[in-house]
């Protein structure tokens, strides 16, 4: 980073204006050019800048060591995250926070934003994730190039769980061209991951392939094994179920004997899915309580319930379909998932039987499609739009009805 972009970022730290800064030192003009580093100020307007910003001239210039220091542990942080070492992880990383505690440059900033942002998505802290993620924004323009790999991939992850699935996607391409040969496996399987949530199966399937061929040339097991399993939700997803139940069954056989309890609660889920396809609510409602008896945390827990509320529910049988959802509802309440509330409160409207009144065509408009629009979710999109054409035909509202329809062309 250059003295200019430094003397800017402390400028706009202090909030001066540039009028303020250069007022008995430069023209606004001359400033603007120093801060964009196309002219270097003199020794004696630095050192009237240094003293109306409240910083240390000397310490301009010491960053190179610091540079060092920070990129080399920024490396050491992600090796253990992609190890799946997250306690070292943390603690590194509280370990560098708190050297670096008395250093007010915008990297050390940046530094802390970034890998503190990967270490919330690690721990599902949306709000703290939504908070680290706008202020990284605000001074990505100070990032060296070094830093701007991590950039794409935890804000690229950030906006896969909880902001736009389709600026992941731009993110994620970014990394794809950033990221070494040794990790390019990480960034085809999160590419894989978004165009499947984008409803784009055969780009999703393309990414899974690249990504399970290098997997299982390093030996990774773990991950071979997800993309297994996110390649018979394409496959299920693309109308092709047998292959899908195949690619599960083959997965539960490597497993089972290992007691990898997240991997048979997936399956089993995936399972149920596809019984659900097949119309076989005895065989799916089996499925997705196995699937509940693995699940050890809420995240999952709160998935497999709608999921269970929703069979039933197509099935008419309004007890069992109640009694899911209250489930699901107290477990999103107390993860503040938006998402799941969304989704369990539109089953609620079923429930009560309240889809052609005016109040369900009220929060579809307002609430539910909205969040899955901002997300790009298509699924949901394309999924939530079908229940709007519905409601607009039962109110005899055809051209309504046609006008949403249309989106689905």
């Amino acid at each position: 980073m250059g003295v200019g972009l430094k003397i800017k970022y402390f400028r706009t730290k202090s909030k001066l204006t540039q009028k303020e800064l250069a007022l008995g030192v430069c023209s606004v003009s001359h400033l603007s050019k120093i801060e964009h580093d196309i002219v270097e100020p003199s020794e004696d307007m630095l050192d009237i800048f240094c003293t109306k910003l409240g910083i240390n001239k000397t310490d301009i210039y010491k960053e190179e060591e610091l540079l060092h220091y920070l990129q080399l542990n920024a490396l050491n942080i992600h090796k253990l995250i992609r190890s799946g070492d997250k306690e070292k992880a943390i603690l590194l990383y509280e370990e560098i926070t708190v050297k670096t505690s008395l250093n007010d440059w915008p990297i050390i900033r940046l530094f802390y934003l970034l890998f503190g942002l990967r270490i919330a998505l690690m721990k599902k802290e949306r709000e703290v994730s939504f908070e680290l993620y706008e202020e990284i924004v605000g001074i990505m323009e100070y990032a060296p190039e070094w830093m701007k790999p991590y950039y794409n991939r935890y804000c690229g992850l950030y906006h896969y769980m909880y902001g736009s699935l389709s600026q992941s996607l731009k993110l994620y391409k970014e990394a794809e061209k950033l990221t070494p040969e040794s990790e390019i496996e990480d960034i085809y399987y999160q590419l894989a991951l978004v165009h499947h949530m984008l409803g784009e199966y055969p780009m999703s399937t393309y990414y899974e392939e690249k990504a399970l061929e290098l997997f299982a040339r390093r030996m990774d097991y773990e991950q071979c094994v997800n993309c297994q399993l996110l390649l018979g939700i394409n496959y299920r997803k693309m109308g092709n179920l047998e292959q899908a139940k195949e690619t599960y069954l083959s997965i539960l056989k490597k497993v089972e004997p290992l007691h990898n309890r997240e991997i048979i609660a997936k399956v089993y889920h995936n399972l149920g899915m596809i019984y659900s396809d097949e119309g076989k609510l005895s065989e799916a409602v089996t499925a997705f309580e196995i699937s509940m008896d693995y699940r050890e945390n809420d995240h999952a827990r709160v998935k497999t319930c709608y999921a269970i509320s929703r069979e039933f529910l197509r099935n008419a049988d309004e007890t069992n379909s109640k009694k899911w959802l209250n489930i699901g509802e107290r477990i999103s309440t107390d993860l503040k998932d938006k998402e799941y509330l969304i989704k369990f409160q539109v089953l609620k409207y079923k429930l009560e039987k309240l889809e052609n009144d005016p109040i369900f065509e009220h929060y579809m408009l307002t609430a539910a499609l909205p969040y899955f629009e901002e997300r790009s979710d298509q699924q949901m999109i394309k999924e939530y739009i079908k229940e709007l054409v519905r409601y607009y035909e039962e109110c005899r509202q055809y051209k309504t009805a046609l006008m949403y329809l249309k989106k689905l062309l």
